[in-house]
This record gives structure tokens, sequence and C-alpha cells, in this order.
């Protein structure tokens, strides 16, 4: 294991550094993610950490030794009124390249030793994303995203757990070359089609029943895959696209495949992370209504100009436009009289620390996600030491939250107490002094349903300190999220209901540039969308591409 002080590799089972003395983190026993002292959970997949120093073996036949608790309580608590279900799943494979020669060239025990590490991480990057592994299959995995619990992200997530799969394992290869003096590669591929859940048994085991040849052709991509690679179809490419960069692979040869299949190599995640922000890269429906709504944040930004910081609620169901509408409140705006940031929380974020916080810092900081170190430390240096209104001892604890070396020592040796409440000093400083520069500061943090633990103990912190600066906080959550701060007199709920029949036919209007449709494909879309503006524009643009609806020319 490596020291986050002083880069030693130190030996399994260490706990403390070799070179420098400092406590290791404790490596968790699912994925074997490090976890600073004294962690009760593994922050990276849930696996419940308690005293266990070493890794229990994992039994790869019974699927509940290696769940992690929380998803295997969802499961078991609701499985009677998910067993029998069909569902739109995206399935991953995955195996290990050139795996005959490796058990060829290595003895029985170093093949186990290889492949367990190996599949530890595949455990907590799929169950991270919050996949499910249906079945080993000797040298590779079989993943399930969207089942037994239905996900709408499910084409997101797979991509996002493959990526990670693959960085991941370079890593661990470094080690394999290093020790065995060999290469160690795995291919992957994807596909999204239908199954239908079977019996889930006490021991987590589950059937699945495929509806067409999702698993089939998942696999089939998988062994065509190059080494190092993810192989997506056509399927999953149109679901992600609009998330994730590809290369057009083109039309394979696959074995069983009468014809030959589309496939798209999978490269990286591009900086869109919602629906909202690929409709916006594509170009936006005029807006229709809110007006009051935007009256009530205008009036919330200009107190916070004024010194009296404002903290807004946006509460309202998924697609009922709360994304949206704040986009039209920045349009509002007069432009350069203001410092915008932005966070986001994912439904598969829970488990990562500081998830929207960060997206902020590197936001604030102009952190690129190619950037090196030295590069990332060169940007907090600068932008820190610039100006006298920023607390200058903050330095190691961006450090710190960035996951980079940390110059200053002592502030590692700190107790995880302590440096918490060292990082909320430090972020809360930044955020007030820059309020005073910008005047106001807007942060606005998205699907606050989804946050993890810290930066909730954060976001609450902050509030209690955001009414005498130029801060304005907005927060976009759904109705089963609960707060304690709605009783601030500095606080504002604006609650978006869906739409009324006369502004939904203004909306379906809009996306049909002005066109009228006859009156029973109104009534239709009305009825099917209910009032729901992003279902409405979904259910329009349906009707228009399979030719319901037909866009007659311009005279």
């Amino acid at each position: 294991m490596q020291c986050a002080e002083c880069r030693k590799e130190n030996p399994d089972g260490a706990k403390f550094c070799n070179e420098c003395g400092v406590r290791l983190p404790s490596a968790c026993p699912s994925c074997g993610k490090g976890n600073p002292p004294g962690s009760k959970f593994c922050n990276n997949c849930g696996q419940d950490l308690g005293t266990v120093e070493k890794k229990p073996e994992v039994a790869y036949d019974r699927p509940k030794t290696y769940t992690p608790k929380h998803l295997a309580d969802q499961i078991l608590s609701n499985r009677s009124a998910i067993e029998g279900e069909r569902k739109l799943v995206t399935v991953l494979f995955a195996d290990v390249a050139n795996y005959t020669s490796m058990a060829e060239r290595l003895d029985p025990e170093e093949v186990h030793q290889v492949l367990d590490g190996c599949f530890r991480i595949l455990l907590g990057e799929i169950h991270a994303c919050e996949g499910t592994i249906n079945q080993f299959t000797g040298d590779g995995i079989m993943a399930i995203f969207g089942a037994p619990f239905a996900c709408e992200e499910h084409a997101q997530r797979a991509c996002y757990a493959a990526l990670s799969i693959q960085q991941k394992l370079l890593e661990y290869a470094k080690s394999i070359i290093k020790g065995l003096g060999l290469d160690f590669k795995m291919r992957i591929g994807l596909d999204t089609g239908h199954v239908v859940v079977g019996a889930i048994g006490d021991d987590l085991r589950m059937d699945y029943t495929a509806v067409g040849d999702t698993t089939n052709l998942a696999s089939r991509l998988q062994s065509a895959a190059t080494p190092g690679s993810v192989f997506v179809s056509r399927h999953t490419y149109r679901l992600a696209e609009d998330f994730f960069y590809f290369k057009i692979i083109g039309k394979l040869e696959l074995k069983g495949k009468a014809l030959r299949q589309p496939a798209y190599l999978l490269l990286k995640p591009k900086e869109v992370k919602s629906k909202f922000q690929a409709a916006a890269a594509k170009g936006l429906t005029r807006f229709v209504g809110r007006e009051r709504e935007l009256q009530v944040f205008k009036d919330a930004f200009d107190k916070a100009r004024s010194g009296s910081g404002q903290v807004v609620g946006i509460l309202g169901e998924a697609g009922v436009g709360k994304s949206r509408l704040l986009y039209q409140m920045k349009s509002i705006l007069p432009e350069g009289e203001y410092t915008f940031l932005e966070g986001r929380c994912l439904h598969f974020g829970g488990a990562m620390a500081y998830l929207p916080i960060l997206d902020i810092v590197k936001d604030y900081f102009e952190i690129e996600e190619n950037d090196r170190e030295s590069d990332i430390k060169e940007k907090l240096d600068r932008k820190i030491s610039w100006r006298s209104e920023f607390p200058q001892d903050s330095l190691p604890v961006f450090q710190s939250l960035l996951s980079l070396r940390v110059d200053d020592q002592s502030y590692m040796k700190l107790d995880p107490g302590v440096r918490k409440i060292k990082t909320f000093e430090a972020l809360r400083d930044l955020f007030i002094a820059e309020s005073r520069i910008s005047s106001p500061l807007i942060i606005a943090v998205e699907d606050l349903h989804w946050i993890d633990k810290l930066s909730q103990e954060f976001i609450d912190y902050l509030i209690g300190w955001v009414s005498s600066t130029h801060i304005l906080l907005i927060l976009l959550y759904r109705p089963e999220y609960v707060h304690q701060w709605g009783a601030k007199s500095y606080y504002n709920r604006i609650g978006l209901d869906h739409l009324s029949s006369e502004k939904s036919l203004e909306l379906v209007r809009a996306i049909l540039d002005g066109g009228r449709v006859a009156q029973e494909l109104e009534d239709l879309v009305l009825a099917r969308a209910g009032g729901n503006p992003l279902f409405l524009e979904e259910f329009t643009h349906s009707l228009v591409e399979n030719g319901s609806i037909k866009m007659a020319p311009r005279p």
C-alpha cells in the first residue's frame, strides 16, 4: 500500500508507513479502496469495515458474501415486489485477455491471487455505480445495471463502471508486471435491452430471463474488444452518447450473428452530467411560464448583492423543470456582475465524500480533468496567494480535499475530526471572501436528495453563516429530501408544480416551432405527460420521430 504522505510503498497489512510513520488507510475487504483510520464503512462501495484488518475470503458462488450490506438489505426487503418484473437494463461482460496463456505460465495459486485481486476491483467499481453481479464466469463476470431496481441512468452507470474498472486495472497491472512479469488486461462489452427478474434467493442469487439477445450480444462484444478496451452496442451508445465520447468501430462479424453488428469504442466521459445539460448542448425549447418563481429568485439575488445572504430551495419532482429554471435564472442576471459555481450530486455518488463540493472547488480553481498534480497545486497556490482576502493557511486543506500530496505533513497528523472542522472553515472562509469580491457569489447544488453525508454536513454548516454575507445559495431537490433549515428567515422556497393545460399546450407548440396539431393529439400529449415539462418534450419529440406528427414545410 502506498503512503499518501511520502508515496512510499509499504507491505500489505502494514498499519504505519515504514518511511514517515504516518498511519496508513485501512483497505476495504470488498473493493480494496483505502479508507481513513477509524472508518466504519468504505467510502467507495459502502462495505461494513468493522474491526477486520485483513480481507476475508469471498465465495464467488455466494452473492451474499460480496454484495454490500445496504444493497443486500434493499434487495431482500423488496424482492416480492420486483420478482417477475420486466426491466430495461445494461449488461456488462468482462473477462481477462489471454487468460489461457496466463494460466499456462503461472501455477494455480498465483492465478487465484491475480484473479482475486482483479475481481475485488470489479466488485468495488460495479457496486459503487449500484450495479449487481449476476455471475462469475471463471476468468470474468457478468453484471447488470438497472435490475433488480429500475434505474433511468443504467447505461450511464455501466459506462462509468467500465471506464473506472479499466482505469483501476492499469494500476493493478503494474504490480502484476512487476511481480510476475505478466501483462494483465481485461476486455469489456456492453449491451442494453430487456430482462425479466426471476426468483431472488435468501443468498441473493438472482435469475434473469433475457428478452431478445441482450446478454449474448454483450458477451460477443466483450470477446471482440481489444485488451484494455470497452466495446458497446448501438443500443447502449444511443442512450449514453450525450454523456460519453465514443469512436465508431463499424460493423463487426460476431459469432452466432447472421448480420454484422455495429460497435462503438467507449473513450471517456463528457463534461455533461445530466439530461438537461445534454439538452442544452443541442438547443433548448422556448421557456414557458414560471414568472412568479423567477421574481422570487431575482429578489433573493438583489438581497445577496446588498450583503444579506439568501438560500433558495427549488423543490419539485423529477422532470418538472428544476434545472431549466436554474438555467433561466442565470439568463436574467446582469452579465459580469456575479460569480457562479455549481456542484451536482449523483444517484450513485452517496458514498463519495464531498462529491458536489469537489465540483465547486474545481470550478472555482479552474481545475481541468487532465491536469497534472503539479498544475493543480500551482492553480491552488496562485489563486489563494493572489488575493489577501483569502485564508492563506488553507492550502493543505484544499490539497487534501483534492487528494493531492499534502506539503504540510503536520496537517495530515491531525485527528480526522479536527481536519473536518478545518475543511469546513476553509471552504466557508473562501466562499465568504470571494462573495465580497464578486458581490454576490452564487453557489448552486443540484439533486440534493442524493447528497453524501459530509457534503450535507457542510451545507448545513454554511447555511448557518450565509445571512450576513454576499452569498446566494441555490439548492435543487425532490420532495423526499428532508432538511432542517426551512424556518430560516433568509430561506426562500420555490415549489414547482406541473404546468397547467394552457402552459403545456404553449410548450408543445413551442417544440413544434409554433405549429398546431390535431385536437386528439393535443389531448393525447396532455394525458400522457400530465403537465411534466420533461415528459411533454420527450413525448412530443417521439411523436414527431415516429411520424404521428408531421411538420409541414414553411411557405
